[in-house]
């Protein structure tokens, strides 16, 4: 029989799909199994976010009232989560709904800042030919991430 990895400190990052709400399931799970702290996050994407808004605004504009729904739906969902957590049983639980790059927060900055030994993402949707193009943010974490990844799959 193997050692399991211990996990310390586990990123899990969240937009509000399915596969991000099994991920986050999985992220308690092990969370509580290994004592760890459990870092929630939410990467807003202003890339995707220009434009969101009133058409008066003009091309490339942010309305910030928007901006500020978006995040405050995020926030909402990602304390729904951490509650979850706290009544599983996990004891230490942080929330972090940010703007950035998911990509490079979940599959570098973070991981780094917060020194995780841990992250877990949900599969994406994308085909294989939007994969290449872009890049899922799963598979660029699992390339570029200095710690363990799990994908959770459908």
């Amino acid at each position: 029989m193997t050692n399991q990895a211990q996990y310390h400190r586990i990123i899990v990052g969240i937009d509000g799909s399915k596969q991000a709400d099994r991920a986050v399931q999985k992220a308690i799970a092990a969370a509580r199994r290994n004592e760890a702290t459990l870092y929630l996050v939410n990467v807003l994407n202003l890339g995707k976010l220009i434009g969101l808004g009133t058409a008066e605004l003009g091309f490339g504009s942010v309305n910030q009232e928007a901006l500020d729904d978006v995040k405050f739906r995020m926030e909402r969902l990602v304390a729904k989560y951490r509650d979850q957590a706290l009544e599983a049983g996990v004891t230490q639980v942080e929330m972090h709904v940010t703007y950035g790059n998911p990509k490079l927060e979940l599959g570098k900055h973070l991981p780094k800042l917060f020194d995780a030994d841990l992250i877990v993402l949900g599969a994406t949707g994308v085909n294989m030919v939007e994969r290449m193009v872009l890049g899922s943010t799963a598979s660029y974490a699992v390339a570029n991430a200095p710690c363990d990844v799990l994908i959770v799959r459908r």
